[in-house]
């Protein structure tokens, strides 16, 4: 696409680049919760489901912080059946918010939170303003 002086900047997405643990530890992590490996150099590693990108910086040592990561979904009650078909959700279940999603989530190995969300239907809508 071509610029111009007077083309108007447009961001297109962002990518967050996580600090994770063991390279071979997070490649099966990853791979667990559908996220396929497609470019891996000794320290960076990018995964990749459904056209949404993670960056991984895998060290020996553990990360000293952790990341939280709010991901938007469709279909959030089969993936939260996959997931815990894979055992990686500990103690979260799929619940309604008051700022309109429903979601839940799940931490890797390393402390990072994900949280998965699917905007309320106008009935879930209502009934969750009810309460």
């Amino acid at each position: 696409m071509a610029t111009t002086p007077t083309s108007k900047p447009i961001l297109h997405a962002i990518v967050p680049r996580i600090a994770v643990g063991n390279a071979e530890q997070t490649q099966a992590f990853y791979a667990r919760i559908g996220f396929a490996c497609t470019h891996q150099e000794e320290e960076f590693m990018i995964v990749e489901r459904d056209g949404v990108q993670l960056h991984l910086h895998p060290s020996n040592e553990p990360p000293t912080g952790h990341g939280a990561f709010w991901i938007r979904v469709s279909n959030i009650e089969a993936l939260y059946q996959e997931y815990l078909a894979v055992n990686v959700i500990t103690s979260s279940k799929v619940k309604a918010q008051p700022w309109g999603f429903k979601q839940f989530h799940i931490c890797d190995p390393f402390r990072n939170i994900f949280i998965f969300a699917e905007s309320l239907t106008e009935k879930e809508g209502s009934a969750e303003q009810a309460r």
